[in-house]
């Protein structure tokens, strides 16, 4: 059986405001699912129904396969792409004159509409609800941002489970095995991986910011973490254009640029600043599947990634597949809510 790893995600679930009747994730979306139309068919059965389109874009979310394991939800949502164009490479040659100087052998490249009755699908997300406990895998073009917006519509929209003033966040929890201390000792958070020079989120002592910048500064730092996907970018706009060419064309074997950068959060060490790194660590979460660790107060950086997640191996229907097996998923999300809670990460 073919095997490939993905990272599975982690986000706690939790209304916004008071919870009159103690709804969790799970129960919301049994609840949503087991809504009936004038036919008094179900949801579950209407796989119509369950198509969702991306506000101010034009990307939809549909939920396919989902099915109730009596102790949990699992789904399958698929991002679709509306009149979408896949790019196709002809086997059949032709000659062309490219320049004054050079004639080609090449394959000809269309672009076609996929077949009547059929979507391209962009993005895939396996996703699991254990009462108030989300644990999904996403590939290609899907978010935990769709993924959000799609359980409002869901509980808000489609089925008016929830009321549409009734808000709910999903979360991203810290590895409490990767924190030595506790949250309010960390000094800053690095975020590394292979794609990205690092990026360092500083916790300074300081007087308390205004509460309408901490959104700011969080995507800022996800602003600032996108831009360092290119460096060369980032050195011309800061050494000007002909000194970032040189510098690039001086750059010898194996040599590539990094740029580096320090963001300052500003916040007492109190309770609000904790609340200000557990926000931004959030945005991060959501933002890149790149390593975040923590710096203590004794200057010592965490081992390893502290925001909750861990990979896993999931079967494929066959090599080289985009798609994972829905079976196996649910037992693998199982087996990561079962350790979580075993290791005391979660609450069961």
């Amino acid at each position: 059986m073919a095997t490939v790893y993905h990272t599975v995600h982690y986000r706690l679930f939790s209304i916004v405001g008071a919870n009159i009747n103690n709804e969790s994730l799970e129960s919301l979306c049994r609840k949503s699912l087991d809504s009936a139309d004038s036919a008094k068919r179900k949801l579950w059965i209407r796989p119509e129904d369950r198509f969702c389109k991306i506000a101010e874009s034009d990307r939809q979310v549909h939920l396919n396969k989902v099915a109730d394991l009596t102790d949990a939800i699992i789904g399958e949502m698929c991002l679709i792409q509306e009149n979408d164009l896949q790019a196709l490479l002809s086997s059949k040659a032709s000659t062309v004159k490219l320049s004054k100087i050079t004639t080609a052998g090449v394959y000809n490249l269309d672009e076609r509409t996929a077949p009547t009755g059929t979507q391209f699908v962009r993005g895939m997300a396996y996703w699991m609800a254990i009462g108030n406990h989300l644990f999904f895998v996403k590939t290609h073009g899907m978010t935990a941002e769709f993924m959000h917006f799609y359980f409002s519509w869901l509980f808000q929209v489609q089925t008016a489970t929830l009321t549409p003033e009734t808000g709910f966040v999903l979360k991203a929890e810290f590895d409490r095995s990767q924190l030595a201390g506790d949250i309010g000792d960390i000094r800053a958070l690095r975020v590394s991986g292979k794609s990205a020079p690092q990026v360092t989120v500083v916790a300074p002592q300081a007087p308390a910011a205004p509460q309408g910048r901490l959104r700011r500064t969080a995507r800022r730092v996800v602003e600032k973490a996108a831009e360092f996907e290119q460096a060369v970018p980032i050195v011309r706009a800061l050494l000007g254009p002909d000194r970032a060419e040189s510098l690039v064309a001086s750059l010898g074997k194996g040599e590539y640029l990094s740029v580096d950068a320090s963001v300052k959060v500003m916040g007492s060490r109190s309770t609000e600043s904790r609340e200000q790194m557990r926000e931004i660590a959030n945005e991060i979460a959501d933002w890149t599947d790149a390593k975040v660790q923590a710096e203590g107060k004794d200057g010592k950086l965490s081992g390893g990634d502290i925001i909750l997640r861990t990979n896993m191996p999931f079967d494929l229907p066959h090599e080289g597949s985009n798609l994972l097996e829905f079976d196996h998923v649910a037992d693998q999300l199982r087996e990561v809510y079962g350790r979580f809670v075993k290791d005391r990460k979660i609450d069961a």
